[in-house]
């Protein structure tokens, strides 16, 4: 049985144990406005060199300035976690706050804790007062279409300081109306 709660700073490193292993077949690029699927091989394995030690630093900011992290886990083991970022981003004439995280372990997909997950970042969104979502995310099919499914669409214009930040992301909005 998942137990699920909020993290606290103690738990940043736990990110670590999160198995981002996926097989990544089919990415997507924008181009002229318009979604481009293309064929790709990626066999990803964990985390990249320096990048959860990378991940905890910036999420450890993200808490103490009133982000809200939440994670499930089988035993002591984090399998799935989302983080809402409490910074506001103006973008589409919206008051938005950014989906900084959300990652579920190989294991634990196709279970519909993603889906959970991004409601419950939804909800919070709308505590922090925010009217939408803002997620950048990885080009993969599988990461596009699961949050399109979640009711995201593409901003008209990508916030420029996330856009610089990951380029290559579908950059994305999810009203909380």
């Amino acid at each position: 049985m998942l137990i699920e709660r909020e993290l606290s700073e103690h738990d940043l490193p736990l990110l670590a144990q999160i198995d981002r292993s996926e097989l990544v077949e089919e990415c997507y690029r924008l181009e002229n406005g318009e979604l481009i699927l293309y064929p790709v091989h990626f066999d990803m394995r964990g985390w990249p060199e320096g990048e959860a030690e990378d991940n905890a630093r910036t999420l450890h900011k993200c808490l103490r300035d009133g982000g809200w992290l939440y994670g499930m886990f089988e035993g002591e083991a984090l399998v799935a976690a989302v983080v809402v970022d409490n910074r506001v981003i103006h973008n589409q004439g919206l008051s938005m706050r950014q989906l900084k995280f959300l990652h579920i372990s190989r294991d634990y997909r196709g279970q519909g804790l993603g889906a959970k997950l991004f409601a419950l970042a939804c909800e919070q969104g709308r505590r922090f007062g925010a009217q939408a979502l803002y997620v950048s995310a990885t080009e993969s099919r599988n990461t596009v279409e699961f949050y399109q499914r979640q009711g995201c669409r593409l901003v008209d214009q990508p916030d420029p300081e996330l856009f610089a930040l990951e380029p290559c992301d579908i950059h994305l909005h999810c009203p909380l109306g």
